[in-house]
């Protein structure tokens, strides 16, 4: 559930981020997938992957300083 994807993000925040700073993670059933340099990158991966939009999170690697809250649903537009 992404909900629970975003919550593992937040609660590891600090080591997903310590060497992926700037960088997109995918996480999915509260496992990371993989990091990404781009966004776009990450999406089309998932995508060839065959991965269903909205059952992960695509979130960019950012202090909660700097963080936005970021998640995407089925209705993504590659």
């Amino acid at each position: 559930m992404i909900t629970n994807d975003f919550q593992y993000f937040k609660e590891n925040r600090d080591q997903i981020i310590k060497d992926h700073l700037e960088e997109f993670v995918v996480i999915k059933d509260g496992k990371i997938i993989d990091y990404y340099k781009t966004e776009k990158e990450a999406l089309q991966v998932m995508v060839e992957k065959k991965i269903e939009l909205g059952s992960f999170i695509v979130q960019k690697c950012v202090t909660a300083e700097e963080g936005k809250v970021m998640f995407y649903t089925r209705r993504v537009v590659l």
